[in-house]
């Protein structure tokens, strides 16, 4: 095996590794979102803008989680074209 790929390889093991991981936040994402929903339609004691502030913690929550995964795909890529052959 030559170190072209090896790299190859080691690239694919590591995608394959992150799109693993990012499945995994989104789910733990719809978890959280159905947990929420369910905190907010059944307390007593979140009632208007008690309720609004802890939605829009949620929402900044999400668009975090947003940034920091796009981050991270733009970076995958990147890699990968880093990584592959050049045709001259």
């Amino acid at each position: 095996m030559n170190g072209e790929q090896a790299s190859k390889q080691m690239v694919g093991m590591w995608k394959a590794s992150w799109e693993t991981y990012l499945k995994s936040v989104q789910a733990a994402e719809q978890q959280g979102d159905r947990m929420l929903e369910l905190m907010l339609q059944q307390s007593d004691t979140l009632q208007g803008e008690a309720r609004k502030l802890v939605k829009q913690w949620a929402d900044n929550a999400k668009e975090i989680s947003r940034t920091y995964l796009g981050a991270i795909e733009q970076n995958v890529k990147k890699i990968e074209e880093i990584l592959e052959p050049k045709s001259e």
